[in-house]
């Protein structure tokens, strides 16, 4: 320790060197002697760092894996970023900062966004899309007349945020060259600091990264995005560009931080045991197979939160499996509380709304972190992850739908399906306030608080394909008595659905589901349904555009690790070839031009690329796959399967 100090002292990179006693991750509870190092700014501290791992007399590092700026939002502000804060300040220096408190807040902070959309014609970039507030602007031309045009546009703008699809690994990497050019970044930049774009700041502007859980991109969505980055206690920018797991890695530390204890690099537990034991605790969720078909007036129960809840109520922690822990549970207290307010304050906005819209955002967001938090209780990937924890989570789940089956049951209501945290039910005649009283009596038997979520007009569960006699599991769809439709599983939700066929699909089950019954579902619903394929189908044929027809799936290796000729590496491929390199991870969207051809590389475009060609033929039975989704599950049945017969001669 004496030869650490001595060397540490007489480095020049170094500003001060305490000896402290400290608490050292979640298993050893024993205070540990620690050396406190404060480097002169933030570029020193790594180079720290390397001099002491040089010299081989630590045994540890502690908060080295860091970014500088979680330091600072942990040691010195304090303050969750995008939060309404009161600030005194003397020249450039803040003296204090207070947090304001802003819960009743729906509308996001007056942040303003700009969108810059890049369009390809070859290796450049003929044109740029700027979106902010509702209204567009395209600029054109040589890239030397874009390059110039657009860092005059957003100086003038001045946006807040600013995104740009891409800006690391995709074609927006060209517009960062331009905006990071000398001559540009004086106009894009708002100060004289530094541009730090890999926490998502640039003299002042933020920066938006392409990872977006819960929230969209645009002026809604920041809504979301703040919520986010007060979860992580992190930038704008920053938040973009997690996951959710290192989100909540991040709040981890905050809160371990306050509690005084140093986090480790890696503190997983998970010990060697039998295989009885192994065969009776790793488990998931209840599931209670749908019954197939059309269903009228189902409600659907949801335990709200349930898995936040169990840990809650439980005290289910990583340090504690069995219960009594701290760490998650003082994490997620302060959030459920806050989605489960955000989702009672909706209830009186008035729907489509924009107060409406802000608050969904919201509640999305914190939605994805909170199951987030489950999800990782167990993994390896999270520092502190313990499946014992993750384990227990499932078996207080799995006794709760257990006993909600049973309380269902015995009040006379047939179960439909169940998933999870979910309970499909329904009885002849039953209202609204009847399946509220059940989830009443449900929450009150399992512990858990428990609503009507959902109240079905119609609902549909589909079989499987490949094995007609067996209903698929998580996959449904239906309307609700208030108008929405509600889908899971099906061509509607999947991410790599053409936005022609989602709006095609949601529109069908509308109409179908729109008739007073069962028997006019199945006859002049199904009719209007056809109709309303013969409409989509012409649509095809008048010239449609890369918005309605593009497919995006994400790569899940390398492009050129592919062994086959998959639409996405395909595209992939092609953008490499005009100088934009996408990797492992990265989405790519492609169209459809000719599915049939021998050559894989011509079936698809890169949506750059798009020119308007088409293969009609393909995306006329990608429309008809999903007709057919939506008639066989409510009963309508397929005759043939001839490729070139219109589809009312199947049924």
């Amino acid at each position: 320790m004496r030869e650490l100090v001595q060397l540490l002292e007489q480095s020049p990179l170094v500003r001060s060197v305490r000896l402290v006693e400290g608490l050292v991750g979640l298993r050893r509870r024993a205070r540990r002697r620690l050396l406190e190092v404060e480097a002169f700014g933030a570029r020193s501290v790594s180079r720290v760092c390397g001099l002491v791992r040089r010299s081989g007399l630590a045994a540890e590092l502690h908060g080295d894996d860091l970014p500088h700026v979680q330091r600072y939002l942990f040691n010195r502000l304090r303050i969750e970023p995008s939060s309404r804060a009161s600030f005194t300040v003397s020249g450039d220096r803040i003296i204090s900062a207070q947090r304001l408190e802003d819960r009743d807040e729906i509308r996001p902070p007056p942040f303003t966004l700009l969108r810059i959309i890049p369009r390809l014609s070859g290796p450049t970039i003929d044109s740029l899309l700027l979106q902010k507030a509702g209204r567009s602007l395209r600029i054109s031309g040589p890239e030397t007349r874009i390059s110039a045009r657009l860092a005059e546009l957003v100086f003038s703008l001045d946006p807040d945020l600013v995104y740009v699809p891409g800006l690391q690994e995709g074609a927006g990497r060209r517009v960062l060259e331009w905006l990071g050019g000398p001559d540009a970044r004086r106009a894009v930049g708002r100060c004289g600091d530094e541009w730090r774009l890999s926490q998502g700041s640039a003299a002042g502007r933020v920066f938006l990264g392409d990872i977006f859980y819960g929230f969209e991109p645009d002026d809604y969505g920041l809504a979301g995005l703040v919520e986010r980055a007060r979860f992580s206690f992190t930038t704008l920018g920053l938040a973009t560009r997690w996951t959710s797991n290192r989100c909540i890695d991040s709040r981890n530390l905050y809160e371990l931080s306050r509690q005084g204890v140093h986090a480790p690099r890696l503190e997983y537990m998970e010990g060697v045991r039998g295989l009885t034991e192994l065969l009776e605790r790793d488990r998931g969720g209840v599931t209670f197979t749908p019954r197939p078909g059309l269903h009228e007036n189902v409600a659907a129960l949801d335990f709200d939160s349930q898995y936040p809840s169990i840990i809650l109520k439980h005290g289910i922690s990583y340090e504690k499996p069995a219960g009594g822990g701290r760490l998650i549970p003082s994490v997620l207290r302060p959030w459920l509380e806050r989605r489960l307010r955000l989702k009672r304050i909706r209830r009186t906005l008035e729907p489509l709304s924009d107060e409406e819209l802000y608050c969904t955002q919201r509640i999305e967001a914190l939605k994805l972190i909170l199951c987030t938090q489950y999800g990782i209780s167990g993994c390896c990937w999270n520092r502190f992850g313990n499946t014992l924890a993750f384990e227990e989570i499932n078996r207080v789940s799995r006794r709760a739908m257990l006993v909600s089956k049973k309380v269902a049951e015995g009040e006379g209501f047939e179960i439909v399906y169940g998933d999870v945290d979910s309970l499909f039910v329904k009885k002849r005649e039953a209202s609204k306030r009847i399946y509220e009283q059940l989830a009443a009596k449900i929450s009150e038997a399992a512990g858990l608080p428990m609503s009507l979520d959902r109240h079905f007009k119609f609902i549909a569960f589909p079989r499987l394909r490949t094995d007609p006699d067996t209903p698929a599991l998580k996959r449904y769809f239906g309307l609700t008595y208030d108008g929405k439709v509600e889908a899971r599983g099906i061509e509607l939700r999947r991410s790599d659905t053409p936005p022609l066929v989602r709006e095609f699909q949601e529109r069908l089950i509308r109409t179908v589901m729109s008739f007073g019954s069962i028997e006019e579902v199945r006859s002049r619903g199904v009719e209007e349904g056809l109709r309303l394929l013969a409409e989509y189908e012409e649509l095809l044929r008048s010239g449609l555009g890369v918005e309605e027809l593009e497919i995006k799936r994400r790569l899940g290796r390398n492009p050129e690790d592919y062994d086959r000729g998959l639409a996405q590496s395909s595209a992939a491929i092609q953008l490499k070839a005009i100088g934009l390199k996408l990797e492992r991870g990265r989405e790519v969207g492609y169209v459809y031009t000719s599915q049939s051809h021998p050559n894989p590389q011509l079936r698809v475009r890169a949506s750059q690329l798009f020119t308007g060609r088409y293969d009609i033929d393909y995306y006329r039975d990608y429309l008809r796959r999903a007709a057919r989704t939506v008639l066989e599950a409510i009963g309508a049945e397929i005759v043939s399967e001839d490729r070139n017969a219109r589809l009312e001669r199947w049924i």
